[in-house]
């Protein structure tokens, strides 16, 4: 992973610029009593629905930005997600169609056609944003938190994952795994309701042992004939 986001970014670079710090997400109360069942009903990306989000999005690595335009569908029900990616000129970058086991490249701008695996490299991020981990009702450990808020945690083979869960309603505030390859962790912020259901309008994925961050900021979210 490390020798494919530096790849990737170089490739698009538009502008360099040093990356504002991770938000540090407050954890407001969360009701009291909530059980593992509660939370992992929370996450909003395991709501049974397809979405269509609309989002601009912006990798940082070692001080390079690329800011890029991204039109998602992604379906909760089978764990799947498809992306269309352009510059901010209109050029189409790619449309890679993600799942939690593979990824299918319909398109790839020539240029980063030529690069090994540069799709896997965009759908790395993407699971670890809408496809997984999610929380397991079975095995994960619940704890309440002193301001109010939950904690579930977890194995996954050699990794530990934790989610953080806050305000009401409740919802996921953050996810973090941390382990001998990877480390990493998702900020979910700026929470906003559609149908009576949150959903986070900005989203900050950083790897801390690649080195890269990458934000999105959801313009638009249409589902079941609903919009934000």
């Amino acid at each position: 992973m490390k020798k494919l986001l530096p790849i990737m970014l170089l490739l698009l670079l538009a502008a360099c610029a040093a990356p504002a710090r991770v938000p540090i997400p407050v954890i407001e109360p969360a009701p009291a009593g909530l059980a593992t069942e509660d939370l992992a009903s929370a996450v909003w990306t395991e709501r049974p629905a397809v979405m269509r989000l609309r989002q601009t999005a912006r990798f940082s690595f070692r001080g390079r930005e690329v800011p890029m335009i991204g039109m998602m569908e992604l379906d909760t029900r089978s764990k799947k997600t498809r992306l269309v990616a352009v510059n901010q000129m209109g050029v189409k970058l790619f449309d890679l169609e993600v799942t939690q086991s593979g990824v299918v490249e319909h398109y790839l701008l020539p240029q980063l056609a030529r690069y090994p695996r540069f799709g896997e490299a965009v759908a790395v991020s993407l699971r670890r944003i809408f496809l997984s981990p999610v929380p397991i009702q079975e095995t994960d450990v619940l704890e309440t938190r002193e301001d109010g808020g939950y904690r579930l945690s977890g194995e996954r083979n050699a990794d530990q994952v934790a989610f953080l869960f806050g305000s009401d309603p409740v919802r996921l505030i953050e996810q973090t795994l941390r382990g001998p390859k990877d480390d990493w962790k998702v900020v979910y912020l700026d929470y906003c309701l559609l149908a009576e259901q949150p959903y986070p309008r900005e989203i900050v994925l950083e790897d801390r042992r690649a080195g890269y961050r990458l934000d999105l900021r959801i313009d638009s979210i249409e589902h079941g004939g609903n919009r934000l």
